[in-house]
């Protein structure tokens, strides 16, 4: 490869594999941050499901709720708001023809917050990922990953990583909101918190055996 290729490619690599799920779990914790309910549902099943050891990739089926309170981040805070294509060929839409050599930007942001598929689209409710919810709605009505042939390679190892993440800090320590400090969106080439994200990190009840 030359120069640039190697560049591009390290650039690629960087932002698609890593600041992206930063990018997610720092929305996820903002959310459980303001949400002390969802936040105890997730330990308990983090009790429930690991007791007091690390988790592994085998309890993955198991920390459902996990990726629920996950789901529903990234349904609010999509780390990828929006998303190019280009039609290759005339392609109709219900009433309207997308003429060849078009560009289409759809906006994750824009979908994840449209109350024929969320009710009450603003509220945080990790409920909406139920299989049989998730059941009731369109496709494309949730793609912080993409879709189609161009679908992120990496969406199940980002789902691994972030399930394993979540869960390992749970464990051990709880995000509280700072009073009277806003948090902005910046929309950037991620969604990200405008100047960072101000919350006070509190030690949970030491697990025993753990090490940490």
């Amino acid at each position: 490869m030359t120069d640039k290729q190697i560049r591009d490619e390290a650039l690629t690599l960087f932002l698609a594999g890593h600041e992206t799920t930063a990018v997610a779990l720092t929305w996820t914790w903002f959310l459980l941050a303001h949400h002390p309910e969802v936040e105890a549902q997730l330990k308990a099943e983090l009790d429930e499901v690991l007791g007091e050891r690390m988790p592994t990739a085998e309890d993955l089926p198991k920390l459902t709720y996990t990726r629920m309170v996950l789901a529903e981040s990234m349904r609010l805070y999509p780390p990828v708001y929006m998303i190019g294509r280009q039609a290759l060929v005339d392609f109709p839409v219900d009433r309207y023809v997308i003429p060849a050599g078009s560009s289409i930007i759809m906006s994750q942001y824009i979908t994840h917050r449209d109350s024929r598929y969320y009710p009450n689209p603003e509220r945080f409710d990790p409920q909406r990922w139920t299989p049989e919810a998730q059941a009731a709605r369109p496709k494309y009505s949730y793609f912080p990953f993409g879709g189609g042939v161009r679908v992120c390679i990496g969406e199940p190892f980002a789902w691994l990583e972030m399930i394993l993440v979540v869960a390992a800090l749970a464990q051990r320590w709880k995000f509280l909101p700072i009073s009277g400090r806003e948090v902005e969106m910046e929309p950037r080439v991620t969604l990200r918190p405008k100047g960072g994200m101000p919350l006070v990190v509190q030690r949970q009840a030491h697990v025993q055996g753990s090490g940490i």
